[in-house]
């Protein structure tokens, strides 16, 4: 049977969402708001495994350079060879290749990448959301320990960011 969930998160909450795709160990996409704001969470068996954004201010490059592990000459040199190569190349193996950050720092990049995006999934008090149950091909599968993003966000809405 397909799971077809798909709302307004006035109405839902992100949380109310994720605790139904969680229940229902759903496979497949989450993808909240609208345009440049729009969000996605990629869910396996109920559990997020990564996420994606439209927003800038998400974007690898962005999140490396405001982590301090990346310059924002170095960001500027990465995106120049990406357009050369047509975007063949990806960022973050333009990043390694070019000695910026080592595969372990990518990977610790991706995944401050991937919770900053849940972060403001959770955050989001109005835009709608849609579930499929497809997966684009370029998902990296990662960890997240979810109780500690719980955490975290909790502590952010405390502190009011």
């Amino acid at each position: 049977m397909a799971l077809s969930l798909s709302g307004n998160l006035i109405e839902t909450p992100f949380s109310d969402v994720l605790a139904v795709l969680h229940q229902q160990k759903a496979t497949g996409t989450l993808t909240c708001g609208t345009g440049k704001a729009e969000r996605s969470i990629h869910v396996k068996n109920g559990q997020i495994i990564f996420a994606t954004s439209k927003d800038e201010r998400d974007r690898l490059g962005e999140v490396m350079v405001a982590a301090g592990k990346i310059t924002r000459s170095q960001l500027e040199q990465a995106l120049s060879l990406h357009q050369k190569s047509a975007g063949l190349k990806k960022i973050g193996a333009i990043f390694v290749e070019n000695s910026f950050v080592t595969p372990k720092d990518l990977f610790n990049g991706l995944k401050l990448q991937v919770r900053r995006i849940i972060h403001h999934l959770f955050l989001m008090t109005e835009g709608s959301y849609h579930f499929e149950e497809r997966m684009p091909a370029e998902v990296i599968p990662l960890q997240i320990n979810m109780e500690e993003l719980l955490r975290e966000v909790i502590d952010q809405m405390k502190q009011g960011k």
